[in-house]
This record gives C-alpha cells, structure tokens and sequence, in this order.
C-alpha cells in the first residue's frame, strides 16, 4: 500500500500544524481539522488542504479534498501557451519596468503546471469568497465543482479573482472572449459571457461589455431561459441546477438595466414587452445548502403581496424588483410622461423602503457582514429616484457640469416643474442615501464594480448642490462627499472603474472650484483629493 494511505500520530501533528487555503490566504488561525476546518464550516466554505513545501526537495504527495478527479489533472496548456494567453512578453531590456512588474505579477497569478493545480482552487475560492457575494447566479461551490464546468468559464473565473489578489492584472480579456465565443451553445457559456460583462465594465471597457452581455442575451433566450418551464423542468431532476438557470436569467435582467444606467451612452438591451414569469430567486442560504422550497414565487406575486405586505422574499427577489422600478424610471426618461404617471412612480419608490420586511431593512448583519443584494437593491431605488426627479430638478441649469451626472448622456428631454426645489430635494436626498448605503461597512471587497458607479454618480450630484447658489453652503453633505472619496480609493485597488470615477469628481470638483465663490472655495477646499 501507498505510504500516502497510512495513518500515523506523526502524520496527524503534521496535519495539525498547516492550515487550510481560506485560513492561508486572509492570514488567520485554522484549527488544522483536515476534514474541514471550523472557520470553514461557519461560512459553508468547501475547505482544502495542501501541505506545506518548505523544505522539500520533491514533488508534494496528493492532499486531501473534496474536489472531483478533474480539478487535480495537470492542465494540458503549455508555459507559452498561458503566457500567450495572459499577455507575457518574453524578457527584454526594452520592456519598462512596469511592464516588467505586470509580468511578474501575471506569471505568479499564473503559474506553469504543478502549481497552477493548488493554485486554481485558491482562485475559485476566492471568486466564491468576495465576487459571488454581489453576484450570485454561478452554483454553490461544491457543486459547481462537480459539475465539471468547462475550462473557458473556469478560465474567467480565474481571471476575476486575480483582481483580489493585485491591482496589475494582465489584460487577456481577449483571448477569454475568443474561448468563450467559439465555446457550443450552453448555460455555461450564457454565464461566462455575464462575468465576463460584469468584469469588462469594472476594467473601464464599455464597449466589449455592452457586447458581452448582447451575447449574453441571445443566447439565453435561445436557450429559452425567460421562459418558466424551462427551470421548472430542471428543477424536477435538479433544484440548484433549476435555480441557477433561474438566477442566471434575472442577473441578466439587472445587469442589462445597470449597464444602460451608468454606461456611456448606455441602452436597454433586452425589450421586455411584459415582465417574464420565471420564478424569482430563493434566499442565499437555501441556494447553499440545496435546500430549494417548492413554493416558488413570480414578479406578479411580489406586486401583488405590496399591498398585503405579509409576504418575505428573498434579497435577490428585491434585488430584481429594484432593478425593474429603475428600468420604469430610465424609459421614463426617454418620453414626456403625465403628472400622475410621475406621482405614481414617486410613491412606488418610497413605498418600496416602507414595505419591505424588518430582516431585509437590516443590511448590515449581526455578525457585520452586508446582505449585498440588499445594499444593491436599496441602491438601485435610490437610483431611480434620482433618474425620475433629476430632468425636473434645477439642477439642470449647472450644465455641462451636471450634464455629467449619469455617467452617461444627459436626458434626451428637458422637463418643466411647478416645483423644481421639491425634485431637486429628491435628488439630493437619494445622491447621500447612497452614501449612507456605503458608509454602513469598512469592507469593500465583495461590492459589485456597479457601485463604483452609483457612488459616482452620489458625489457629483452633491458637487453639483454644493455649486448651486439657491441651497445654502452647509458642512452637512461633506461627510458624505469625503466617505464616497474614500470608498472609491479602496475599490481602486480592485476595480480601475473606481481610480477612473475618482478622476471624474477630481476634475468636476475643480471645475466648480475656479467658478465658486469665496465661501464655497473654502468648504471644496477640504475634501480629501489625494489619490
């Protein structure tokens, strides 16, 4: 028998003395319990072991996991083919040395064959760690894994996570969009196509975004994604599997009303001529653990329960909700509407916050983790509100420098007001509710890239009000104006749409500046614009 089978008390002070990758990696104390690890198992994180290899002078035995046969192959791709594929230049004295740091930096993100193997499931988990937390459509991770997903979407998987590990990430979105393009009609491939949109976006490059996710779109209504039996016929052979196609679905519904709300120039994708009937998603917890409830729930369910208000719902299905008043609120935009369609909007809006229950109200959890489909959900409202108020407000007469509020084009209409003050107080009131939403926790790594944006968008509006001679100068906002400066510097670190948003204020804050007067000069003077 193989040594690797036998049990010693040598061996297991040896296993004692490592620790598992998760602990590994955030720096923390694991208990060593190779069959999982308490930390582990408090947040249903699949937990792996590799042994330690200083001091070896060979190549390490098999470890112990719970993942199948295929994650321990040794990949079939050549050294110059993963470095062809991350974008690795071969060595030379005319490289700068940034470039020479990115390469360092790529190789160790992507190291040749026997490492790569410890390596991929670090990244995964990873990815399962921060990403999946504000985008959760992939399966749990243990059956993701056993699934045996294609090396593509693996691919991209990898390629998200190593934006946690450092800020120089080598740019093979390329070649991943290639994979993927050519890659047979999937499930599978509707997802890498929607990371893949999501990723694009938060690495500044609008244009392959808004491609990706077209791609995204037709595909799954190829596939039939949009329609309920699709996932009800899943769900009879396998419930995660049947709320995946589920989630997938609606994470493409809210991706496409982002995009369109703080891209350049940004569109609607997806016509939705009536509100499709796939059930919405379950909650987090019931997704992780498989344990999928036969009630299941629709749009028209949850429109029908606001009047009730006795019905919970998950934070995705709010989340979906969210994303659907916002998508009202831009087509809203586009059009002259009446009075009465604009008052029955505003309502929905406040009456979103009053009816939902007391556990989603509550987005920063006792232990102090966020609910981040709830932090998106309470965004995404706020968000309309300034979409709907904004063309009435007067605001409006601080252009070109309000003109650049959207991150994207201006209002193709202008609106006239009884009342401009009393949309211009909407306005105000949901730009620092967005603040408030990214003030509640220090952590910012499990944030989506669209949040950069929506803080984009919070801080210069409060510029704009801060420039606008008819509110008074007050020290009330800066706070909140500091607090999005703040965040976005440490989302900088992970996603180049933050370092690109903060650039954006910094100049606007000094457009203002040059024409302000002397009392507002010294209140825009003490915002913190170092980067």
């Amino acid at each position: 028998m193989g040594s690797h089978e036998s049990s010693s008390p040598a061996s297991a002070n040896l296993a004692s003395s490592v620790a598992c990758l998760n602990c590994r990696d955030r720096h923390l104390k694991c208990d060593g319990n190779l069959s999982g690890c308490a930390r582990c198992a408090s947040l249903s994180l699949p937990c792996h072991f590799v042994p330690s290899r200083r001091g070896r002078k060979c190549r390490p035995g098999p470890y112990r996991t719970t993942t199948p046969p295929f994650f321990l192959q040794e990949d079939s791709v050549s050294l110059a083919a993963e470095q062809a594929a991350i974008g690795m230049a071969p060595f030379s004295p005319l490289n700068s040395m940034t470039q020479q740091r990115q390469q360092q930096e790529a190789y160790l993100a992507y190291p040749p064959s026997s490492a790569r193997r410890d390596r991929r499931i670090h990244l995964i988990s990873l990815y399962y760690l921060h990403f999946h937390q504000a985008h959760s459509f992939l399966p749990p991770m243990e059956v993701f894994l056993q699934s045996g997903p294609p090396a593509y979407l693996l691919d991209v998987i990898e390629f998200i996570s190593l934006h946690y590990i450092s800020p120089f990430v080598p740019d093979c979105c390329g070649s991943l969009q290639t994979s993927v393009q050519e890659a047979e009609s999937s499930v599978e491939k509707v997802q890498a196509f929607l990371l893949l949109t999501i990723v694009l976006h938060g690495r500044q490059q609008p244009d392959e975004a808004k491609s990706c996710l077209a791609l995204a779109i037709q595909l799954s209504l190829e596939l039939g994604l949009h329609r309920r039996e699709i996932s009800d016929d899943m769900s009879l052979q396998n419930p995660v599997q049947g709320e995946c196609l589920r989630r997938t679905w609606w994470e493409i519904v809210v991706v496409d009303v982002l995009l369109a709300a703080v891209q350049l120039d940004g569109v609607l994708q997806f016509q939705m001529t009536e509100t499709p009937d796939v059930p919405l998603p379950c909650e987090q917890e019931e997704y992780q653990q498989g344990c999928i409830g036969v009630q299941l729930y629709t749009m028209a369910d949850l429109e029908r329960q606001s009047l009730l208000c006795n019905s919970h719902f998950s934070s995705f299905a709010y989340r979906v909700e969210a994303a659907l008043l916002l998508r009202k609120c831009l087509l809203a935009g586009e059009t002259h509407i009446s009075q009465e369609a604009l008052d029955s909007l505003s309502a929905t809006i406040t009456g979103w916050f009053h009816r939902l229950p007391k556990s989603k109200r509550t987005i920063l959890q006792p232990m102090g983790e966020l609910d981040e489909m709830m932090l998106q959900a309470a965004a995404l409202v706020h968000c309309a509100s300034i979409y709907l108020h904004f063309p009435r407000s007067s605001l409006l007469a601080f252009l070109p420098i309000s003109g650049r509020v959207f991150c994207s084009q201006p209002p193709a209409f202008s609106f006239t007001s009884l009342d401009p003050q009393m949309h211009t107080a909407k306005v105000a009131a949901g730009a620092v509710n967005i603040s408030k939403l990214a003030s509640l926790s220090t952590a910012v790594a499990n944030h989506t890239p669209f949040f950069t944006c929506l803080l984009n968008l919070s801080s210069i509006l409060q510029v704009a009000l801060l420039a606008e001679e008819c509110l008074p100068l007050s020290e009330v906002n800066q706070p909140y104006l500091s607090l999005n400066i703040g965040v976005l510097l440490s989302m900088g670190g992970t996603w180049p749409i933050a370092g690109s948003s903060m650039q954006r204020i910094r100049e606007i804050v000094m457009e203002i500046q040059a024409a302000a007067p002397c009392s507002s000069r010294q209140l825009l003077d003490t915002f913190p614009l170092t980067s």
